[in-house]
């Protein structure tokens, strides 16, 4: 069998690729090779522009990865001028369409998870196949049991857009989702309005939920317009929406989940899997294991075409096999010299964050998905009571109300956390509550974090890191955040980790353990 290659245009547009003679799997996300947040690959540039990346995405396929231009075929889920390009650029005359945007999904999480069979649900903003579905996977392939007519990622955006410190600094529509999680700690929700707001979520009716609540909702005839200038509430009463959004939200997705079996574990995926808070409550209330991938969201399409052409008979590990450091292996050594940067040990790094420094980290191919989980991260002492206030500040240069992940070893999360167990805990998937008092800059007002624990074979470099901060420092956490500025995807270039460093607060960065100062 020939290398694979899959291609997936619409917004985070992602390409995947599988060497047929490692037998491994590489994903790119396009947007850090754009530098543009939720690129869409078949709309957001011409047709000699689309060629260049996909160009582009091959030839660091061959470089990076040892992959020969000599494909079977492309899995594509766009027609056009990517598929007659692609003929071309990826050596094949075979190229398969491929649709069913829930299934995809369904596929890539199935297959990257350790069960053998699962009800899998995938819920998100919609495609062709609808907003919400539910699945069984298991080796014999995967079967659809139900269809559910909703739309809770797009009642969840516009929920958002509802509140001014969520819309109003935000440059796209996408990003709301994820303001309105952090935002809703600081809010109480609304009794009187939740029903109102858990059935929008199932018939995304506009305007009854304004006539319900009586609420003063603005755009009434069509909120989708520009959603970023929908917002009527702030302050306090913006926080309390937001909260109510959040409750409306579980209640809903709860109503559904009571309705499958429970005796098998449970998966989920879409863009509405990056929701922890929801997560978290279904982890501690229903007994059975879960698992949810680090990219539920359509990041991981072109993973889920290929998944379904090859079936993979063993489970996919795919967590660090995303996009290199584009300019590692020729620049390095010329910026080191530049620079003057000193070769440095996990006890230097640990000692640097002890005192005080935000650092940068950077290590071989960046993870997959929307998180940072060591790759491509900012890492400083969760100890230092103002360390929120500055990172949001003056390093992401972002809304003061967003929080800041943990890390800690798998093994001694206990110590530090409270939640029903510590499995699948690797991807920022869950927020548990933090018992301790001592963190405060990865405890959000809520009192819960979202925390990734790491083991020696999950993430070496990681693991040391915290053995080293443990020797000095009574509480064995550090606080990650993804290295990027605002508005901005998570880097993939020297230069792009170096602009950081002397155009924020950061005090210095770590690129393959040598350390770069100002």
């Amino acid at each position: 069998m020939k290398n694979l290659v899959s291609i997936f245009a619409g917004h985070d547009a992602n390409i995947s690729f599988w060497n047929a003679e490692t037998n491994k799997y590489y994903t790119i996300e396009i947007e850090r090779l754009v530098k543009k947040r939720y690129f869409r690959l078949h709309e957001d540039n011409s047709h000699l522009e689309q060629k260049a990346i996909l160009e582009e995405c091959r030839d660091i396929a061959t470089r990076e990865w040892g992959i020969e231009n000599a494909y079977e075929c492309v899995l594509i889920s766009s027609d056009g001028y990517i598929q007659t390009d692609s003929r071309e650029i990826f050596n094949t005359q075979k190229v398969l369409t491929v649709a069913r945007h829930h299934q995809t999904h369904v596929a890539s999480a199935y297959y990257m998870s350790p069960f053998k069979e699962a009800l899998v649900i995938s819920y998100d903003g919609g495609g062709d196949d609808g907003h919400f579905n539910i699945y069984v996977a298991n080796q014999e392939g995967i079967v659809h049991l139900d269809k559910i007519e909703s739309d809770f990622g797009g009642g969840y955006l516009l929920c958002g857009s509802l509140i001014r410190e969520v819309a109003e600094k935000s440059r796209h529509q996408l990003a709301l989702s994820g303001k309105l999680m952090g935002l809703c700690g600081y809010g109480k929700p609304i009794k009187e309005y939740v029903p109102a707001f858990q059935e929008f979520f199932f018939d995304r009716d506009y305007k009854k939920l304004a006539q319900t609540t009586g609420l003063p909702l603005k755009n009434l005839d069509n909120p989708w317009e520009n959603p970023l200038e929908n917002w009527v509430f702030e302050g306090q009463e913006g926080y309390d929406i937001a909260a109510t959004a959040q409750e409306a939200f579980e209640k809903a997705f709860f109503s559904v989940l009571d309705k499958y079996d429970a005796d098998v574990p449970l998966i989920l995926t879409g863009g509405c899997a990056l929701n922890v808070l929801v997560n978290e409550k279904v982890k501690c209330l229903y007994n059975r294991p879960m698992y949810i991938p680090p990219n539920p969201h359509d990041g991981s399409l072109s993973l889920g075409h290929m998944f379904l052409y090859r079936r993979p008979t063993e489970r996919v590990e795919i967590t660090y096999a995303g996009l290199p450091l584009l300019n590692k292996n020729t620049d390095l050594e010329s910026y080191i010299s530049k620079y003057k940067a000193t070769k440095v040990n996990k006890k230097d790094i640990a000692e640097l964050i002890k005192d005080g420094k935000i650092l940068g980290l950077v290590y071989g191919d960046s993870e997959v998905g929307p998180r940072a989980l060591g790759n491509r991260s900012i890492v400083c002492d969760p100890n230092i009571a103002d360390m929120k206030d500055i990172l949001n500040s003056k390093v992401k240069f972002r809304e003061w109300y967003r929080p800041f992940a943990p890390f800690c070893k798998k093994e001694e999360a206990h110590k530090w956390f409270e939640t029903r167990n510590f499995d699948n805990l690797e991807y920022m998937s869950y927020a548990p509550v933090v018992k301790v008092d001592t963190l405060p800059s990865i405890t959000h007002v809520d009192g819960t974090a979202r925390l990734q624990t790491v083991t020696e074979e999950s993430h070496p470099h990681f693991y040391d890191l915290l053995t080293e901060f443990g020797k000095i420092s009574e509480t064995n956490v550090l606080l990650n955040t993804s290295f990027n500025i605002r508005g901005y995807p998570i880097l993939s270039t020297i230069d792009d980790a170096l602009y950081a460093l002397n155009n924020t607060d950061m005090d210095c960065v770590v690129i393959e353990d040598y350390l770069f100062t100002k």
